[in-house]
């Protein structure tokens, strides 16, 4: 199986019904990939079983994307291609989730009428029981409400990795960026109840999760509606509380919402990892203006500042887009500019591309030339690229904590892992490397994004510290 995500997989009895065997692809974002995991567990409770291929499955789904626009178009077509298949086995059960079925439910029921299941973004709680609404239906069956109230309580993780483990803060989102589809096909911000949160890590760190990533649109505006008082520092300090975490981080967050309290939390709290994904988009005031992205340049940097003065040695990563509708060279130079100035880590470039119903589409003409995209993307990536090898530098001759993966994808010979930082650490495997385990590597090279060293400890199940002299 090919799948985005690997979620668990294994082994069935020979006398699993083929109804009761499933096939599911992931696309887009950490989002996406828990909702797929949720979606896993409840089918799994009612005794469904993941399966390697779609021949050996009587359902097939494809939890989508819409944020860009190959990822939303991939999912479509593969849905298309079991179109035959379904003419010869009308019980097959085809099915879209995610956020493609909620922003074109309407397009999809007429464009590929053979699917049966088309489940948004807060309704994949009820899949068990759409399925089984759908057996013997003629017509596709719609689950997109967007005021569902989207309930599951979780027990266990099935993602790839056990040790880590994605944990959802909140739903949907506020702001109205005008390239952003996302308000539209996750509706209004939701938090959930700190409670709820910090119940559902306890479970996960008795089955052996280390270290949890939380969940949001604008994960920093976590809170909202909730009372006065909880923020996502609540959540931060509630998990230096639990027993077996050991690391903690958060994405995506809003320039806007990084408050002092919040701040303040990261630097003492000591599960939460030194690394921060801040999306700044742009580093021109009139773009950002036009991207109405609430705040300017001299904010951003302003944030930047109060990161590093009580966390200095944070890693900081970033999102820009090119060739946004009107962007000028001058404009993109701002933000190639703004790289410098920060000395941003690491990073990610997409290049601007209009999605139906969001302002941009309607409002703006999408004029900058694919190849002016293209070019914009490069430079833009080079100068991270520069920037991220820069940073890199001061962790020659330190020693680094680092939490082991498993080999490393271009070498077998080498073990991989993730520093406190959120940066990819690889070494000289030794014959007792352990998935998993806690390692301390001293570091002797490094490139734009990965460092390069000899484990001096470990393996250990919890963190090796070391001598801070090292460091």
């Amino acid at each position: 199986m090919k799948l985005t995500y690997p979620m668990k997989i294994t082994p069935i009895a020979a006398d699993v019904p083929r109804s009761h065997r499933v096939y599911f692809e992931v696309f887009g974002c950490q989002m996406n990939k828990l909702d797929a995991e949720l979606m896993l567990e409840g089918l799994t409770n009612r005794g469904y079983h993941l399966v390697h291929d779609p021949e050996d499955a009587g359902v097939i789904l494809y939890n989508t994307c819409s944020v860009r626009e190959h990822a939303e178009e991939r999912a479509v077509m593969r849905m298309t291609s079991f179109k035959r298949r379904k003419k010869r086995e009308p019980d097959l059960i085809l099915g879209l989730t995610g956020c493609v079925a909620q922003h074109k439910q309407d397009e999809l029921t007429e464009r590929a009428p053979w699917i049966d299941l088309i489940i948004g973004t807060r309704e994949f709680d009820r899949l068990p029981e759409l399925i089984e609404e759908a057996r013997g239906q003629r017509n596709t069956v719609l689950a997109t409400e967007m005021d569902s109230p989207l309930e599951f309580v979780r027990q266990r993780n099935l993602g790839p990795q056990p040790w880590h483990a994605f944990v959802s803060v909140m739903r949907g989102c506020d702001m109205v960026c005008t390239y952003c589809i996302v308000p539209t096909t996750r509706g209004k911000e939701v938090s959930r109840p700190p409670e709820m949160i910090l119940d559902e890590v306890r479970r996960l760190a008795d089955t052996g999760v280390k270290e949890i990533t939380f969940l949001g649109q604008t994960v920093n505006s976590y809170g909202k509606r909730l009372g006065a008082g909880i923020g996502l520092d609540t959540l931060l300090r509630g998990v230096e509380e639990i027993d077996g975490i050991e690391r903690c981080h958060f994405i995506t967050s809003h320039p806007r919402f990084l408050r002092p309290k919040l701040i303040q939390a990261m630097a003492e709290c000591t599960k939460v990892m030194d690394y921060l994904h801040l999306p700044v988009q742009s580093g021109s005031d009139s773009m950002l203006a036009r991207m109405k992205r609430t705040y300017d340049r001299s904010f951003y940097l302003h944030v930047i500042d109060r990161l590093r003065d009580q966390i200095p040695d944070i890693t900081l990563a970033t999102d820009f887009i090119v060739g946004f509708p009107g962007e000028t060279e001058d404009e993109f130079e701002e933000s190639l500019s703004l790289i410098d100035e920060v000395g941003f880590d690491h990073g990610y470039v997409f290049q601007y591309s209009p999605r139906p119903g969001t302002v941009s589409d309607h409002q703006m003409d999408d004029d900058i030339p694919l190849e002016v995209k293209k070019q914009r993307n490069h430079r833009l990536l080079e100068r991270i690229s520069t920037s991220g090898e820069g940073r890199n530098q001061r962790f020659l001759g330190r020693q680094v904590e680092v939490i082991a993966e498993g080999t490393s994808r271009s070498n077998d010979s080498r073990w991989a892992g993730k520093a406190r930082d959120h940066r990819t650490v690889i070494w000289d495997a030794q014959d007792d490397e352990v998935a998993g385990s806690f390692v301390v590597v001293e570091v002797d090279r490094a490139s734009a994004a990965t460092l390069y060293g000899q484990r001096v400890a470990g393996p250990s199940p919890r963190p090796i510290l070391p001598n801070s002299s090292a460091l």
